[in-house]
């Protein structure tokens, strides 16, 4: 009784820092944070309405043919139940954060799965939880949470599926979570191909077709959906919003496919150093965290030699494969399914090191016993660091990033109750945060994309050009209005952006100024 008792006592400790972030900042103030964020509330918003599953804030209102339904889905329950918004959000921030036990729960199961000691495990897992950017994800409307919980109940089915004394049924399970997983991210299809093939090297071919045959209906359910709904256009806006692998292709030829996979590996690895340590002096610190993640990966291969546990590697490998190709650089988002694994990794390969320190000390040779105390004072600096980071982040770094989105979007409140309250109810607009238009104000709008084909080329003066088509932009999306602050692109580039876009309407003929503030200027197109 006494060791459930404290076993309790440390899961409930274990929840504590995310469910503090959670209830401070339940009205959720950095709503569009991701930008995928808010296409999901929207795209609720549609399904709760009985409007379909559309993303109802863009201008024509397409179906949602980029994102699988499931975690949209559980989102139109909160509307549903309160649709008045913003007061709903309090409850998205329930919805979403009670995901994060059962997350916590299945990481704790994989630690042992694969071999770790209890002690080591409960560190692990206390270290999972308090991750900050896990808590980030957990007070945030993005599906990554949902998606990982069943991802991680689907690696742990399956791998107890591969003993032959496991029940059949245990494969076919496996793959309903990962067709679940598939219709929460579509991250989840290397799983149709990794999974049987740890099947197959068992020569379990049977519970691998099980598991095929259970995750198979989901996959080609969500394609049939994308192939029937999918917006034929191929102008930008059709391209990103609508159509991920059309967005794929206008962004990654084949020419250019060396170069994006070059660019992706430095950045899942940067990714996956960050997501270990939650460095945030980013940009200063990325040799640091490529070694990390280097480190994590070796202890990857040698914890999967020693376990002979493949579920978890394979799918990793899969996910990574597809990350490399992909039109978007990993960052600690696309790499956090694999947190679990990148964690047990470093820990292995940091008690290899360990080992290695204690015989060189055990040697009575001088310089090995200085290497010896260097290397262990090392480690100690690493695991103070790591310690550092984590408190931090939960509690210094993340509410000052969350207070700062809470005044910016106290500063643009009155700039949308004047769009609400001045502009025609059949109006579209430009809006770098055009969910947030809709959502604020009831009219449609929708953002400028930039291909990321720019980004890979470093094609600054690529990017300058198709700002300054904004003017053009707008007229062929039947745009009648443009919303303009200094801070936008605040997500994928530098403020100076803003600036440019600002001075590009200002000069431009097509555009009147009819609301000013310091911090935003609303403009109608002539």
């Amino acid at each position: 009784m006494g060791s459930r008792l404290r076993t309790l006592a440390l899961f409930l400790a274990a929840l504590a820092p995310s469910a503090w972030l959670a209830y401070s900042w339940r009205s959720m103030p950095q709503l569009g944070f991701y930008h995928d964020d808010s296409i999901n509330w929207v795209s609720a918003k549609s399904l709760a309405e009985g409007n379909g599953y559309r993303i109802a804030s863009l201008p024509q209102q397409p179906w949602q043919t980029k994102y699988p339904p499931v975690f949209p889905a559980l989102l139109a329950l909160v509307w549903k139940i309160n649709p008045a918004f913003p007061l709903n959000l309090p409850l998205a921030t329930l919805a979403v954060w009670l995901a994060f036990p059962l997350y916590v729960f299945l990481i704790r199961l994989i630690f042992l799965q694969l071999g770790l000691g209890k002690v080591e495990s409960w560190l692990l897992t206390f270290a999972a939880a308090i991750n900050p950017f896990a808590a980030t994800l957990s007070i945030s409307l993005m599906p990554e949470l949902l998606f990982t919980t069943a991802f991680l109940a689907c690696i742990i089915a399956a791998e107890r599926a591969l003993d032959p004394e496991s029940p059949v049924w245990l494969a076919a399970a496996a793959g309903l979570l990962a067709g679940f997983a598939y219709l929460t991210k579509s991250a989840a299809l290397p799983l149709l191909f990794t999974a049987p093939l740890c099947f197959a090297l068992r020569r379990q071919f049977k519970r691998g077709l099980l598991f095929a045959s259970a995750m198979l209906p989901a996959v080609a359910a969500w394609q049939l959906w994308v192939f029937v709904h999918v917006s034929r256009g191929h102008d930008l806006v059709s391209l990103y919003y609508t159509n991920y692998f059309g967005f794929q292709l206008y962004n990654v030829t084949l020419a250019d496919l060396p170069r994006v996979v070059w660019y992706n590996l430095d950045g899942f690895l940067k990714g996956a150093g960050r997501l270990l340590t939650f460095d945030t002096a980013i940009g200063e610190s990325v040799h640091f965290e490529r070694i990390i993640a280097i480190a994590a990966i070796a202890g990857i291969i040698r914890l999967t030699r020693r376990s002979g546990r493949r579920q978890y590697p394979f799918a990793a490998l899969g996910m990574t494969a597809l990350l490399l190709i992909w039109h978007y650089q990993p960052d600690q988002r696309f790499v956090f399914p694999l947190y679990a694994l990148l964690a047990a990794g470093l820990w292995t390969e940091l008690r290899n090191i360990v080992s290695a320190l204690h015989r060189a000390w055990n040697k009575h040779i001088v310089g090995e016993r200085i290497a010896a105390a260097l290397g262990a004072g090392a480690l100690a600096a690493l695991a103070a660091f790591l310690v550092f980071t984590h408190v931090y982040g939960d509690f210094v770094f993340l509410p000052q990033v969350l207070g700062a989105y809470q005044s910016d979007l106290q500063s643009l409140r009155p700039v949308y109750a004047w769009v609400a309250d001045h502009t025609p109810p059949d109006t579209n607009l430009y809006a770098y945060d055009d969910p947030l238009m809709y959502l604020y104000t009831g009219r449609r709008a929708c953002g400028l994309p930039i291909p990321t084909k720019l980004y890979y080329h470093d094609d600054d003066a690529g990017i300058d050009r198709l700002l300054r088509t904004l003017p053009a932009f707008s007229a062929e999306q039947h745009l009648g209005y443009a919303l303009l602050t200094p801070r936008d692109f605040y997500r994928d580039l530098h403020e100076k952006r803003a600036l440019l876009l600002l001075k590009a309407v200002d000069n431009s003929p097509s555009f009147e100024r009819v609301y000013a503030r310091t911090d935003a200027g609303v403009y109608r197109r002539k």
